[in-house]
């Protein structure tokens, strides 16, 4: 109900689900099909060139996937185009999405990908961003709050970890009441997620609470790492940063990259160069490590 409410269903809209059913994004978007009466087009498993074509074929209006499927069927629809002007909107979630890709989604399928923050413990308390980047919006009536370590309330702007309440909050892990009694605290669900308050009522995405890096006692988010590194060269496809353990700093930023098809190794440094024009001097990877698939 949350879903459905907070997505703006109409009686006019029509899905496509190439999402895996053993996976929550796959299951609550065909629950919520289902509840509200609206048709769907269940794919058995996704193949980037059946996606495409069912959108043409059915007039789909409502496409949900994770990021790396909106690469693969951004690439397929350059290179043989569907009319996919149907689609009213399209939905991402499960892992952070480049804000470049967001935007070549949008121009190419003419709809607007949005970015949407998930969590099976407590489906439907979020939804999606009205804009470009790591943004989700707090659905009315949905509790939530942003705590630092010390679990007070952190003030506007500042970053503090999601917390949320409600209904729809999960009562525990299945035979686990440790990870329960972790996750779990007075009704309150801990995501481990770390975000700050934007306007309105807009929720930024920051990083993984246990993915920061922290160099010389500064905390670093490897997602804005990695958006800064696809952003400054047209030659990166994709980008991970992690932290590398150090004697002095605590821990160094270590980047990797896959590069499109045909680019050489010698790239690295003018990669790192624009790189550091975008970001502080200590959040510029001290290197990068060149990969021809991202895991």
């Amino acid at each position: 109900h949350m879903m459905i409410e907070g997505w703006g269903f109409s009686d006019d809209d029509v899905m496509t689900l190439a999402m895996p059913m053993a996976h929550m994004s796959g299951l609550v978007c065909f629950l919520a099909c289902i509840h509200f009466g609206i048709p769907f087009v269940l794919l058995e498993t996704f193949d980037i060139d059946t996606v495409l074509d069912t959108i043409e074929r059915h007039r789909c209006t409502w496409h949900g996937g994770f990021p790396s499927q909106y690469a693969a069927l951004l690439e397929r629809q350059r290179i043989r185009p569907r009319n996919l002007s149907s689609l009213r909107a399209c939905i991402t979630g499960a892992d952070a999405c480049p804000i470049e890709l967001q935007k070549q989604v949008t121009a190419a399928f003419g709809a607007p990908l949005y970015n949407l923050w998930g969590a099976t413990e407590v489906v439907g308390s979020l939804t999606y961003g009205l804009q470009p980047g790591p943004v989700v919006r707090i659905l009315k009536g949905a509790r939530v709050r942003l705590i630092n370590d010390d679990g007070s309330e952190v003030r506007d702007g500042e970053v503090g970890e999601l917390l949320i309440r409600g209904e729809n909050v999960f009562d525990g892990y299945w035979n686990d009441p440790e990870a329960t009694a972790k996750s779990l605290r007075a009704g309150w669900y801990h995501t481990g997620d770390l975000m700050r308050r934007g306007e309105g009522d807009e929720l930024w995405f920051v990083s993984r609470k246990k993915d920061i890096i922290i160099r010389g006692g500064t905390n670093i988010s490897p997602v804005e790492v990695e958006e800064a590194l696809v952003a400054c060269h047209p030659a990166v496809e994709q980008a991970a940063v992690v932290g590398v353990p150090d004697i002095v700093l605590g821990q160094r930023v270590y980047g990797f990259v896959k590069l499109m098809p045909g680019t050489g190794d010698m790239i690295v440094s003018e990669i790192l160069g624009r790189v550091a024009t975008r970001l502080a001097a200590y959040k510029v990877p001290e290197d990068l490590g060149i990969l021809e698939e991202m895991p």
